[in-house]
């Protein structure tokens, strides 16, 4: 019976990280759709950042002890930080909901939660697809779907900044504080482009 080659525990430790931002993405999705009931979830997100920050430090705890690496060392180094951006940002929106105490969600937040959560599924099985980088073309086809995601949450949140600011004048501090919560949102999801787009230089580098 042949062997069955052993995946790089690179490639085990992206998997893993990319499993931790669909659970976050979930968690932000179910914290979005129902707060402020949803409040006593906040830690879990903390929880979930934190294990992101330790897979992201062993890979880069071995990046500065191997010789060889599947691919650029300094690729691996850029995609694990990305995807940990993505967690970071969605752990950063979440507590802005209580530092700005959010009395009533607006639908475009949960929106672009939604939207959110289906880019990390397709980043996750982008990295799936990571290991045969070289003749897979699913992986880019998952690299560009990341990014088509990634265009549809930009049309929500100017279309939320654009509802935001035609409303009543007198919710000015409300406004403010949403204004800076879309940002964040925002920048979940441009993270999430960002890691696609490494990988997409992968494989461009290695055509």
């Amino acid at each position: 019976m042949p062997r069955v080659k052993k995946e790089d525990i690179y490639y085990t430790l992206l998997k893993q990280l990319a499993a931790v931002l669909v659970d976050a993405g979930e968690e932000y999705v179910t914290i979005m759709s129902g707060y402020p009931e949803t409040f006593t979830r906040l830690p879990r997100m903390k929880m979930l950042e934190t294990r992101a920050d330790e897979t992201v430090r062993e890979i880069m705890t071995r990046l500065y002890t191997s010789f060889i690496t599947p691919f650029d060392r300094e690729d691996i180094g850029e995609l694990a930080l990305a995807m940990d951006d993505v967690v970071d940002h969605m752990e950063a929106a979440t507590i802005r909901l209580d530092l700005f105490n959010v009395r009533d969600m607006r639908p475009e937040a949960v929106e672009l939660a939604e939207l959110t959560l289906k880019a990390v599924e397709e980043m996750q099985e982008m990295i799936d697809h990571l290991p045969d980088y070289k003749r897979d073309e699913m992986l880019m086809k998952k690299a560009i779907a990341v990014g088509q995601v990634e265009d549809g949450g930009d049309e929500v949140y100017e279309n939320a900044l654009r509802v935001l600011f035609r409303e009543d004048e007198t919710r000015g501090k409300e406004s403010l504080a949403w204004l800076r919560l879309f940002d964040r949102m925002e920048h979940v999801l441009d993270a999430c482009d960002h890691a696609a787009g490494v990988v997409r230089n992968v494989v461009l580098k290695s055509a």
